[in-house]
């Protein structure tokens, strides 16, 4: 893989006064590292150098962190989004669609995931040369809120949203996505459909599910 593609544009309203000056992603989960450091840091041991960073709150506190701890090991391009308090993360997406490439893997910026799971999706990912995944949580159990998906008989995902049933569902989407060829293609043209229809509401995942039918994109489980 050549690059990553973070969505970091949110403020992360829920966590009052933790997130009043700083991103959701910098929040602190040790005395040394963000919730960013340790996604940035994953994505360091598979050697990927080129980070695109979607960024929308406190914009120029990110920039001055990364450029203050991380810029030794990636080549960022940071892309602001003015809209961060208006739009949901579809309008972060479709910023980054003339950069998105089949060797972009997307990640949410606020997750925290054991980074055995990259390298089984990188594994997948080069074992199946034309294959397209998501993420998922199939062993944790299964909330209201959670990003669900479900599959068909041939394993591939049908739905993505939350508001599917949890009996029914596969697991939960943990927020990293790659997409390759036509179905790639097709993901980038329902993102800017839906930008351009004013549907700037909706999730990136929204855009998804909306061609589900279309294309054909596989679980990764976090459990290889």
């Amino acid at each position: 893989m050549k690059r990553a593609l973070i969505l970091a544009a949110g403020k992360g309203q829920r966590l009052g006064e933790l997130t009043a000056t700083k991103p959701k992603c910098l929040l602190q989960l040790t005395h040394e590292n963000t919730v960013l450091d340790l996604l940035l840091d994953t994505i360091a041991k598979v050697k990927i150098k080129e980070i695109i960073i979607i960024s929308g709150f406190a914009n120029e506190y990110l920039k001055d962190y990364l450029s203050k701890k991380w810029a030794s090991k990636f080549v960022f391009k940071i892309i602001n989004n003015p809209k961060y308090s208006e739009y949901n993360n579809i309008y972060s997406a479709y910023l980054a669609k003339d950069l998105w490439d089949d060797k972009t893997i997307l990640f949410n910026s606020d997750i925290v995931f054991d980074p055995e799971i990259l390298n089984l999706l990188i594994t997948k990912i080069e074992d199946k040369g034309t294959q397209s995944y998501l993420v998922i949580d199939d062993h944790e159990k299964l909330t209201e809120e959670d990003m669900k998906v479900t599959l068909n008989e041939k394993g591939v995902i049908t739905r993505i949203h939350k508001s599917l049933d949890i009996n029914t569902s596969l697991g939960e989407y943990i927020g990293i996505t790659y997409l390759r060829g036509e179905t790639r293609l097709k993901f980038l043209d329902s993102l800017e459909s839906n930008v351009k229809k004013g549907n700037l509401d909706l999730y990136y995942e929204d855009a998804l599910d909306q061609i589900a039918s279309q294309i054909s994109v596989f679980p990764c489980s976090t459990n290889g």
